[in-house]
């Protein structure tokens, strides 16, 4: 028999389907990570820790809709009620940490792949304020109220903060910063000096954060729909499912810059240049990439014939020697030899495409 009321499953269903595909993009960031590009850094760890709280998430909805979570108030018994109100009050502060940790670890990719002092500084100014505002948020979701139990038992005497308050204030700021996170990287991405399409598809990577955006907005709405209701086990499922949705696309945006390299490998054509020009360009300005393009001491020997001259040819002796003879300057049929080196040297530097390796 079905656990739970049809509204609560559904929610469990979506919820499901969102964790599911988080967990997808994170182990494909992974691979990428570990056996393509062969380098593992701090945003990766964030990311799978952020995952690791988004399915403990997932299991306490699994726990609300089990004691009806979607059923009305009045029709639900008190040992449910107050079983379901338990787990709902340990859910916020679960959800809370896994945002925080996404939005960080999408901040130390940032730091990693930008890696100009200013984008450097940016970074850690945003990250030393999420840990301010995540500290915050976390204890204030765990001590709503004291004693604790106040949250899920009105009976009993204490102090709660006042929850509608609390919930829009914390989403204003989950907003707030989402929309610093989505802007902070398009000035740099606007200056590389690579092709357009290539330029566009990786802004549009990035920009991929903006569906984190629309999630915060409308749980932001389903929130204002449970502050004002009479018959809150009835309504949660709304802002229940948007915080799982809103967690799990923040995971998902996080990984796909990450999984690059793969996209590369399995699409060649999507992060190549238009033309063949620029990549014959890129070959030749830069070095670096290619070591079939760096010559050094680069010899042409040409002879010049000419018939046996009528004049006496006399014999020209080097500062550097005394023993000069004209076999240095004639062959034996009286030919000039005339041999000319060319040399080139290359100053090796990364141009803009190549350092667009950092994005994976």
């Amino acid at each position: 028999m079905p656990i739970g009321t049809a509204r609560g499953r559904e929610a469990l269903a979506v919820s499901a389907v969102f964790t599911s595909l988080a967990t997808f993009f994170t182990m494909l960031r992974i691979y990428t990570r570990v056996f393509l590009v062969k380098q593992i850094g701090a945003d990766d760890w964030t990311i799978i820790i952020s995952l690791i709280f988004s399915w403990a998430f997932f299991g306490v909805f699994v726990e609300e809709v089990r004691y009806l979570m979607g059923e009305h108030f009045a029709k639900i018994p008190r040992e449910d009620y107050i079983k379901q109100m338990t787990y709902f009050w340990a859910s916020i502060p679960i959800y809370q940490t896994s945002l925080i940790i996404t939005k960080a670890s999408i901040l130390l990719q940032y730091k990693r792949v930008f890696s100009t002092p200013r984008m450097r500084i940016a970074c850690w100014c945003l990250i030393g304020f999420l840990g301010v505002y995540g500290t915050w948020t976390i204890l204030s979701a765990w001590l709503n109220c004291i004693p604790v139990a106040k949250f899920w038992d009105t009976s009993i005497k204490g102090f709660c903060l006042d929850k509608t308050a609390l919930w829009f204030s914390n989403s204003a700021i989950h907003i707030f910063t989402d929309i610093l996170i989505l802007i902070y990287p398009m000035p740099v991405l606007k200056n590389l000096q690579i092709p357009k399409r290539q330029k566009i598809a990786l802004m549009g990577v990035f920009a991929l954060g903006a569906f984190v955006l629309v999630t915060s907005i409308l749980r932001l709405q389903s929130l204002l729909v449970i502050s004002h209701s009479t018959d809150p086990t009835y309504d949660n499922p709304g802002a229940a499912t948007w915080s799982a949705v809103e967690c799990n696309v923040a995971i998902i945006c996080a990984c796909l810059p990450g999984t690059r390299a793969f996209i590369s490998r399995l699409l060649p054509r999507f992060f190549s240049s238009r033309s063949a020009n620029y990549r014959s360009r890129s070959k030749t300005n830069n070095p670096a990439r290619s070591r079939s393009t760096n010559f050094t001491n680069l010899q042409t020997s040409t002879s010049v014939a000419a018939p046996p001259p009528d004049y006496h040819m006399k014999s020209f002796k080097r500062s550097d020697s005394s023993d000069s003879k004209e076999s240095d300057f004639l062959s034996p049929r009286g030919e000039i030899k005339v041999t000319t080196i060319v040399s080139q040297e290359f100053a090796s530097h990364l141009d803009d495409a190549s350092s667009m390796r950092h994005l994976v």
